[in-house]
């Protein structure tokens, strides 16, 4: 009698995928529930971050990571006022109407993101010109070494 095959699963010590997900979910329904203002405010003010995490399909989505981070440091101080203006829609849409509180907190994201793009592109300059500058103080020192010792360069 052929004996049917085990369902593969998955090594003991892994945690199954897809917890975090269904939390996440469950907070940010939590929020839409029971803080509507300050769900709207953060959706408003992350909205550069929310277009990098769909655009981008690098894995670990660094660049979403770094424009999250740097665009949260923004938010902080005007959910902060909702929450001491009562949570209202009407105190929501006033702070999104202010350009100085919707430009610093998308100029931040936007910075994360060009930090991300220019970053990699300045070391490389930087670490080049360096190599540039050790290869010429190598030359100069060959060629002192080899007027020092009388040798003929081949």
């Amino acid at each position: 009698m052929a004996r049917a095959a085990a369902p593969s699963r998955a090594p003991r010590g892994k945690r199954a995928r897809g917890g975090g997900n269904w939390f996440s979910g469950l907070a940010c329904g939590a929020l839409l529930a029971f803080a509507t203002g300050v769900a709207v405010l953060l959706g408003v003010l992350l909205a550069p971050c929310a277009a990098a995490a769909v655009v981008e399909a690098t894995p670990g989505r660094p660049i979403t990571r770094a424009m999250l981070l740097c665009g949260a440091a923004f938010v902080l101080a005007p959910v902060w006022h909702l929450v001491l203006a009562g949570d209202t829609m009407p105190a929501t849409l006033d702070l999104l109407a202010d350009p100085l509180v919707l430009g610093p907190a998308w100029l931040a994201g936007l910075t994360g993101w060009a930090l991300c793009e220019l970053l990699p592109i300045a070391l490389r300059i930087t670490s080049d010109l360096r190599a540039t500058a050790r290869i010429t103080a190598l030359a100069a020192e060959e060629t002192a070494l080899r007027a020092e010792w009388d040798i003929d360069p081949a």
